[in-house]
């Protein structure tokens, strides 16, 4: 665990590029999925969602979410996008500040 703090510390760069990229790939299934909704297609599974979101993405969930109008009134993902998008900026805040 220590190396993997010390590598996002002194990586600082990659790793808020690998987070910015990860939010955009979560809005954009977000996004995808609205509009495969709206199409009545094949959907991409909540759990997908979710699990995007949580490795660093809720961000981009949560700009899914408002942007498209998508998953805003599903109570698992109005408690679980906000709990995560706090979860994550707090590791990410204690891992810049006390590495």
């Amino acid at each position: 665990m220590k190396t993997i703090l010390h590598f996002i510390r002194y990586h600082s760069e990659i790793f808020l590029v690998l987070f910015l990229l990860a939010n955009l790939i979560t809005l954009a299934l977000f996004s995808s999925d609205k509009k495969k909704a709206e199409k009545k297609a094949f959907r991409i599974p909540e759990s997908n969602l979710l699990g995007f979101s949580a490795l660093f993405g809720a961000l981009g969930g949560i700009l899914g979410m408002i942007i498209c109008h998508h998953k805003t009134k599903k109570p698992k993902f109005l408690i679980l996008m906000p709990l995560m998008a706090v979860l994550q900026l707090t590791v990410i805040v204690l891992v810049f500040v006390y590495g």
